[in-house]
């Protein structure tokens, strides 16, 4: 009976001290957010933690550059350009240069330079040139392949690399052809020159007919 009056009368004081418990390790369900104030072009901006850390990669970043960017921008300075106008124009050049090249492997084609020019300025729609180069690892770039392999793929809408071993397919064959052709037209040149009784040409025939006279 004691304990039992003993029970009723701390049981109050332990559930004010789990109470109290729970209210000590209540987390609150939002922080409130920390913003790092950034000045740019006169302005204070204020970013989040996040953003702050993307654009201080991208400083550190461009720190390991800015000795380059400087030697950039006194030569753009030298031609009278800003250093995109400077950039713009050698890419330019670079693009002019490179279809004339293209133009001497075409054949004088401008339509089949533009497009492989297209097709090196976008290399993810190169119908699959990354996958003909490892296959051929002696071809380079699109204009070291026949002129009809690219215009092809450029009509059928296939792969480089189809069209490329049907090409090598359709050359070999070819070559057998003419070889097996060779061959033949030899046999028909030799044959009429040859006696075809003893298989002996006629000046050995009288040769031998001359001995034994």
């Amino acid at each position: 009976m004691e304990n039992a009056d003993f029970k009723g009368e701390v049981q109050p004081e332990t559930e004010e001290k789990t109470q109290a418990a729970e209210q000590t390790v209540a987390i609150p369900d939002s922080a409130e957010e920390i913003f790092v104030p950034v000045k740019y072009n006169k302005e204070i901006k204020k970013l989040g933690l996040e953003d702050a850390a993307r654009l201080a990669q991208k400083g550190l970043k461009f720190e390991a550059v800015a000795a380059d960017y400087q030697n950039l921008k006194r030569i753009a300075a030298r031609s009278g350009k800003s250093v995109s106008e400077f950039l713009c124009a050698l890419e330019k050049d670079s693009r002019e240069n490179r279809k004339k090249e293209l133009l001497e492997k075409c054949g004088g084609n401008e339509e089949m330079a533009d497009y492989i020019l297209k097709l090196e300025k976008e290399p993810e729609n190169n119908m699959g040139f990354e996958e003909l180069k490892e296959q051929f690892p002696d071809i380079k770039e699109i204009s070291d392949l026949p002129r009809s392999v690219v215009e092809n793929a450029e009509m059928k809408g296939t792969l480089l690399l189809d069209e490329y071993l049907r090409y090598r397919h359709g050359a070999k064959r070819e070559s057998a052809r003419a070889a097996a052709q060779r061959l033949s037209t030899d046999n028909a040149s030799v044959g009429p020159q040859t006696d075809r009784r003893g298989g002996l040409n006629p000046e050995t025939a009288e040769f031998l007919r001359g001995l034994w006279k």
